[in-house]
């Protein structure tokens, strides 16, 4: 079956009838205030200039994170329990969740464990191959130091920097470090490499 020369005509055709049509549509749009459904607060986030953040250069905005190596076995337990600073409401001012209202998200959701290592130490780099732990894909690795891409295509899957704000959050001070789920709490474990 042959095409016919004219679908190049035809197409422009309909591509201009569609624009008619939308402008047709927008003539009869119109907004309203539809008022406030529920509680409204103050934005309490600062300015934020995204003109200075773009001219810094990337080697200006990073910098690695820096953990001595451990030198003693050491595990310590996180409990991530919130707790409600007030109560919580839905939109017709009914309490969904009262003040001190505990929630355990470890009762409701996995964690993914995390393997945390000196990328740039090649003892580490081994001890981390040898891991059973790695073999699960779940398991997410994280480097303080060292080369991301060379280190994925050696483990075959991404692997990402270490934030010192999570650094914090897990109270991580020395690598190799291995975060994970015990249950309703989190065990981070410290284990040196010989």
């Amino acid at each position: 079956m042959k095409r016919s020369r004219k679908w190049p005509i035809k197409g422009a055709f309909r591509i201009g009838l569609f624009v008619l049509c939308l402008i047709g549509i927008s003539s009869t749009v119109q907004s309203k205030n539809l008022g406030q459904v529920g509680p409204v607060y103050p934005i309490v986030e600062k300015a934020f200039d995204f003109v200075k953040l773009s001219q810094k250069p990337r080697e200006e905005t990073y910098k690695p994170l820096s953990l001595p190596n451990a030198l003693a076995e050491s595990e310590q337990y996180l409990d991530l329990t919130y707790k409600a600073p007030r109560d919580i409401t839905d939109a017709n001012g009914n309490i969904i969740y009262p003040k001190g209202y505990r929630y355990k998200p470890l009762a409701h959701r996995r964690f993914r464990t995390m393997i945390i290592i000196d990328g740039s130490d090649a003892r580490q780099v081994d001890w981390l191959d040898n891991l059973d732990d790695v073999a699960d894909p779940m398991t997410r690795i994280m480097i303080t130091q060292g080369d991301t891409a060379s280190l994925s295509r050696r483990f075959e899957r991404r692997v990402y920097r270490l934030h010192p704000q999570v650094a914090r959050r897990f109270r991580i001070d020395s690598v190799p470090t291995i975060v994970k789920q015990k249950g309703e709490v989190l065990a981070v474990t410290t284990e040196p490499v010989h």
